[in-house]
This record gives C-alpha cells, structure tokens and sequence, in this order.
C-alpha cells in the first residue's frame, strides 16, 4: 500500500513539474509546452493593471502584446495540485 500511495505523489509531482512549473532553461516555458508544442503562456497577450501604459511600453519586455485595455483589475488565483501545497498552480485572471 505505501508503494502505491508514493507512485501516486511521485506522479502528482511529475505532472505538476512538467505541465505548470517555467523553467529558467526552457526560457520560461513549461516542459508540456516544449514537447506538445504549445504557444507558451508567457508568449500570450499580457494584462496590464496599471493605468496609462500603452501597448507598446517599453518596460514590458519582452514585448508581448496587450489583452484588453490598461487598467484593468485582475484576480490572482492560487490552487494547489490535488491540494498539495508543495505544488502551487497560480492563476491570473482579467475581472
């Protein structure tokens, strides 16, 4: 019973590891997006909170397109793989 009650977290921490961690060395990318070729989340269109910043702003590199406007509120949402709180999954969300 221990055997497959470790399998399962080793699992839960491989699945967390390749699908919702960035790497550094994978230019912050996650593993499943480099294998399954996925557009990579930190290539999306960004949120801006911050009031007046246009589109093109020089301090958002590297430079990604605008979701929505300027401003605009945003929730951060924390979630935990399975409720394992060695496995954050954060979440930004537009309002």
């Amino acid at each position: 019973m221990k055997s497959s009650k470790l399998e399962h977290e080793l699992s839960l921490w491989a699945t967390w590891f390749n699908s919702h961690r960035p790497h550094m060395s994978l230019r912050g990318r996650t593993s499943d997006e480099i294998y399954f070729r996925k557009r990579a989340a930190n290539t999306l269109p960004r949120i801006e909170p911050r009031l007046g910043l246009k589109h093109s702003s020089p301090c958002a590199k590297p430079h990604v397109m605008m979701a929505g406007k300027a401003g605009r509120k945003v929730d951060v949402k924390l979630a935990f793989l399975e409720g394992r709180h060695h496995l954050p999954i954060i979440q930004v969300l537009r309002e």
